[in-house]
Order: C-alpha cells, then sequence, then structure tokens
C-alpha cells in the first residue's frame, strides 16, 4: 500500500497536487510536472493541450467528450501518471480537453483505484491511499 496526504491552509472548494504525465510506457526523461485536479464527478482523465503538445503525444483514437457545455470530439492519448506517493498509474486512456484551472484532471479511472478521502476542519486535509483496503475505517 502507498498512500499520500495534502494539507491545505484552510477548507478549499477543489484539490490539486501535483502529478506527473508521461507518454505510456516512456522513461521518466519526458515527464511533465502538472497541477491535476482530483474531480469525482468525471468518469475519464483529461489534459490539456499544452500538456499534449509538451509530451507529443499521438492519439491512439478520436471520441465524443460530454461536458456541462455539452459534447465534443476529441483526440484519445495512451498515458502514465505518477502520483504525489510515487505510485505510477499505467496505460490511462486520457482525452483531450480545455481546462482553465489544471493541465490534467484526474477523474474517476484513477480514483477507483483506491481509497479517496476528504476532512474539512479549519482546513481540508486530502488523503488517497491505492490499492484500495476496502471500507471506511468508521
Amino acid at each position: 500500500m502507498s498512500a499520500f496526504v495534502a494539507r491545505f491552509p484552510a477548507v478549499v472548494n477543489e484539490i490539486k497536487t501535483k502529478i506527473s504525465v508521461l507518454p505510456y510506457r516512456e522513461d521518466s526523461t519526458r515527464s511533465l510536472e502538472v497541477a491535476g485536479l482530483w474531480d469525482t464527478g468525471a468518469m475519464f482523465s483529461v489534459v490539456s493541450r499544452r500538456v499534449a503538445e509538451m509530451l507529443h503525444l499521438e492519439a491512439v483514437d478520436l471520441k465524443r467528450a460530454y461536458t456541462a457545455n455539452g459534447w465534443y470530439e476529441t483526440p484519445v492519448y495512451r498515458v502514465d501518471v505518477v502520483l504525489p506517493n510515487g505510485v505510477r498509474v499505467s496505460g490511462l486512456h486520457v482525452s483531450r480537453g480545455e481546462l482553465m484551472v489544471c493541465d490534467m484532471l484526474i477523474g474517476m479511472d484513477v480514483i477507483r483505484h483506491g481509497d479517496f478521502m476528504i476532512t474539512n476542519g479549519v482546513q481540508t486535509e486530502f488523503a488517497f491511499r491505492i490499492p484500495a483496503e476496502g471500507s471506511a475505517p468508521y
């Protein structure tokens, strides 16, 4: 099991952590560290156009993506993602999207592999462990 905790100085409205993105099955010399926004409302992860261009990602498919603003056709790329705890999630199929506050949206295709916890008091704490251990400790 591997876990990490992100603590924020106050209660926050979004959970962002640094993550690394790299082309599928390549070495880390072509990796890019970006801000990842964790989104339990997204079925699949999304990368920005900037990430796709900087890593020279090649499309493996073309899909229809659905957002709150409607749908659009988008290229799909295959990438590996390295989480803050060093765990590598390999072979993700991610679409390209117009992201305003981050360079990668981390969706349920990643989150479903582990246990996801957020607690709020005077500050927000976010924890993620992988693999999932099953039930909540309460």
